[in-house]
């Protein structure tokens, strides 16, 4: 019979509606500008996103440019402001539309 120890402290994952502190993974479904907004500057190591395309894909409202581009800037620059200065942001974008 074998038998496993791990070597470090399995992560505290959380499904959340806004940040929590006390969870080393944040979980968040939704519209990111409601989630960002509640997180300290400064405070996350990797930030992992697929933002809508604004092409008409079945799945989103498409807006046209100009208010898609301004949303999207408001969402960079909260982004920016969130990340550590030693974190990572991996910006999810397909090969096709």
């Amino acid at each position: 019979m074998s038998h496993q120890q791990l070597i470090f402290d399995p992560p505290k994952v959380g499904l959340v509606t806004q940040f929590s502190e006390g969870e080393t993974i944040n979980l968040y479904h939704g519209n990111v500008l409601d989630f960002v907004k509640t997180i300290p500057s400064n405070r996350v190591q990797l930030i992992i996103t697929s933002p809508p395309y604004n092409i008409g894909k079945e799945y989103e409202t498409q807006r046209n440019i100009q208010t898609y581009l301004k949303d999207q800037e408001k969402v960079i620059d909260h982004l920016i402001r969130v990340l550590s200065h030693s974190g990572s942001l991996c910006w999810q974008v397909g090969n096709y539309i």
